[in-house]
């Protein structure tokens, strides 16, 4: 008859050779196996919470990607001017107005570090011949920021299929000339990189615009020694302001009034309320979306605790021939990280199956309403659900960690009892 001690011993020289961890891997595959009904309930249970999170946070984005477009399209908060420059506020808040008065360039991130200010804009205005030989023949040429802008690149239509370049030039939405083709402001060859969508505001449906960088390349040619347009590096025409959350335009025009050499121009106020109040609105659903995550956990860590209970005396009998702490703690680990990774991997797949849904649905018909609708760059939706099936197997991790380590610290005695009654 072979003693508990010895046959203690015997199991855990055999747990130290190599294998083992193997055997309890392939252990945990047949333990889910076994019991196809309740792992395709749990399976299922992280695939509707993965496929929840993951369609939840898609859709979140791509309307906070049309709202911010929409707004941005409707112009800034505030623009501000030089003093003595005559401003029509239809279109002012959109791009400058032809002007020969500037702004000191240096009060550009004066401006930008006021309280409430969350972004500005600085555009300069300048009259340019388009075509070779026909010095008379002018246009508008705005030189923009595309970077720190955000009321001319969001009405950019079509495009060339590359990035915006230095040399690349966009046209307004009325101008004839086609996004390829190649136009010659001040002498010097430029392409046609876009084509912005009609407005209805005039200076930028009829202008052109351009990066500093290739307005000031441009200036440099000389047109004519009785035409010559020079650059205005130190001074700006307009600085297109947008408020930062729960600032008010009366606010920051009060902040401006230091300034004695510019002027304040103040847009709609039912524009700046919408946008920040959606803004709070995209923010709880963020926050409902993180609330997913935590009821997740909570969720499979329950589910976890109520399985390992019904497997006391499984675990009790492992303990009992030799089994380690680490060996059942491991065992159960994998399950759980099977049935996570599985369901995460199906809750991604889930997610698609939604976001078809609601795109040929809710976005067909916004489309018919000629609301645009704009999804994430595939890259980022791809990175999302690589993380949504990377943080199901984590939290499946985590919330089995907790159960499985207070099972592996009981005995095995009271293990096997406690299954009994």
């Amino acid at each position: 008859m072979i003693s508990p001690e010895r046959g203690t011993t015997n199991v855990q020289a055999v747990s130290k050779r190599p294998g083992v961890g193997l055997l309890f891997t392939r252990l945990a595959f047949q333990n889910l196996l076994r019991r196809p009904a309740r792992t395709f309930m749990l399976v299922l249970a992280v695939a509707m919470a993965t496929g929840a999170v993951f369609a939840s946070f898609t859709v979140a984005r791509g309307i906070e990607s049309s709202m911010e477009q929409s707004f941005s399209r409707m112009g800034a908060d505030l623009i501000v001017v030089p003093a003595d420059a005559m401003v029509n506020i239809t279109s002012a808040l959109l791009t400058v107005q032809p002007t020969e008065a500037l702004i000191d360039v240096k009060q550009v991130d004066e401006i930008g570090r006021i309280a409430g200010v969350a972004r500005v804009a600085p555009q300069t205005i300048y009259r340019v011949p388009i075509m070779a030989g026909m010095p008379e023949h002018k246009a508008n040429l705005i030189a923009f920021d595309p970077l720190r802008d955000f009321t001319v690149m969001p009405w950019l239509g079509e495009h060339l299929p590359r990035p915006m370049e230095t040399g690349d030039i966009l046209c307004g939405g009325r101008r004839t000339e086609s996004v390829g083709n190649e136009i010659q402001p001040c002498m010097t060859p430029a392409n046609i990189y876009g084509k912005l969508a009609r407005s209805g505001v005039g200076p930028l449906d009829d202008s052109f615009f351009a990066s500093y960088e290739t307005v000031e390349a441009l200036l440099k040619k000389r047109v004519g020694k009785e035409d010559e347009v020079v650059a205005h590096p130190e001074g700006v025409s307009a600085v297109l302001v947008r408020l930062a959350f729960g600032a008010t335009p009366e606010q920051v025009r009060f902040a401006l009034g230091r300034f004695p050499s510019i002027k304040v121009i103040t847009g709609a106020g039912i524009v700046t309320s919408t946008r920040q109040t959606t803004t709070v609105l995209l923010a709880g659903m963020l926050g409902f979306t993180a609330l997913m995550l935590v009821g997740s956990l909570i969720l499979i860590g329950l589910l976890f605790s109520a399985i390992i209970a019904e497997r006391k005396r499984e675990v009790g009998l492992l303990r009992a021939i030799g089994a380690r702490r680490g060996d059942i703690v491991g065992l159960l680990l994998s399950e759980a990280c099977f049935t996570t990774t599985l369901g995460g991997l199906c809750g991604v797949l889930l997610g698609v199956v939604f976001l078809l849904g609601f795109e040929r649905s809710l976005v067909y018909n916004l489309q018919m309403l000629r609301v645009q609708f704009i999804w994430p760059p595939v890259g980022e939706t791809v990175l999302v659900a690589v993380a949504c099936a990377f943080v199901s197997a984590a939290i499946g991790l985590l919330g089995a960690l907790i159960p499985a380590w207070r099972a592996s610290k009981e005995e095995a005695y009271s293990l096997i009892q406690g299954s009994n009654g």
